[in-house]
């Protein structure tokens, strides 16, 4: 998640249009309040990971979803939810993150996207 609150804001920052389509198990970071949880670490890397977060605390990090939010403030961004994932959990607009523009199938998403720069989560 920190890969795209970085890759973000970059890109917010250069002025280019950018569309994020969260899907599978990203999506729960996109509940409401779901960035305040505690990642889960990789399997072998949990040492790594506390090494992390200390690295991160130390130099005072904002976090990936005050990256995010900034971005989406700054610049052309705009986060969907994927249709399929959020109807397989049951999932309203209300129960995710309010940065979240719409809940869209793939196929709007590629369409609305077309000359947009995409992640997809």
């Amino acid at each position: 998640m920190i890969m795209l609150g970085v890759l973000t804001q970059t890109a917010a920052n250069l002025g280019m249009p950018l569309r994020i389509f969260v899907t599978g198990t990203a999506l729960q970071c996109f509940l409401k309040d779901g960035y305040k949880k505690e990642s889960v670490s990789p399997a072998g890397f949990s040492e790594y990971m506390k090494e992390l977060r200390d690295g991160l605390k130390r130099i005072k990090f904002e976090g990936w979803h005050e990256l995010l939010k900034n971005s989406i403030k700054e610049g052309d961004v705009k986060v969907y939810a994927c249709s399929l994932m959020s109807s397989a959990l049951n999932l309203q607009k209300g129960d995710l993150d309010p940065m979240i523009e719409d809940i869209v199938g793939a196929t709007n998403f590629m369409i609305q996207s077309a000359e947009n720069q995409i992640i997809v989560l």
